[in-house]
């Protein structure tokens, strides 16, 4: 981090912080979301797969440091009840944007699980003609053992990552999600 930018986010304090991280975990959020949209689709190649994949991780990644900035920010004791607010409405922004990335983490094992990569790495498109490939590839989606491919694995420990982040944050940080109360500035609302 740089200096200056620093100190500017120490100058906010923690919930400054925290809104620049949750608005950055959003961005990454929605960027993945938009990549497991288009697994299974005529764009799947192994090239989305790994940016899905990179999207995912700079998720997790951001999501381990919000994570520890809020639970430091509402354990310490905020300068200020607004401050406190703030917070919470982040942690409860914060939950949401988990439980929907987990979301996509599923769609994205199960799309990943019914078009798999095969052979030299293109997606196998269900387009409901069968039998117009080579024999030999006809069939061999059935052929082979019960194996997961690496993907598969992957995303299983993606999965339980962010189910152990959401049970965490439920437990350690104990704020009713009814009694925080949603703040938006004048002139933003549709």
């Amino acid at each position: 981090m740089a200096p200056g930018r620093g100190d500017a986010c120490r100058a906010r304090g923690a919930a400054g912080m925290c809104a620049t991280a949750q608005a950055a975990l959003c961005k990454a959020t929605a960027g993945h979301r938009q990549l497991v949209l288009q697994l299974g689709g005529s764009a799947d190649s192994p090239r989305l797969r790994e940016e899905r994949c990179r999207r995912s991780a700079e998720a997790c990644e951001l999501s381990t440091g919000l994570r520890q900035a809020l639970l430091a920010g509402l354990q310490q004791g905020p300068e200020s009840p607004e401050e406190r607010r703030e917070l919470e409405r982040l942690w409860v922004l914060f939950l949401s944007a988990l439980e929907l990335f987990l979301q996509d983490l599923r769609r994205a094992q199960h799309l990943c699980q019914l078009f798999s990569a095969q052979g030299g790495g293109a997606a196998s498109l269900r387009t409901g003609l069968g039998g117009w490939g080579p024999p030999s590839r006809r069939g061999s989606r059935r052929g082979g053992g019960p194996t997961q491919p690496p993907a598969a694995r992957c995303l299983e420990e993606e999965i339980e990552q962010v189910r152990a982040t959401l049970a965490e944050m439920e437990s350690r940080a104990n704020i009713p999600l009814w009694t925080v109360e949603a703040t938006q500035p004048e002139g933003t609302g549709g």
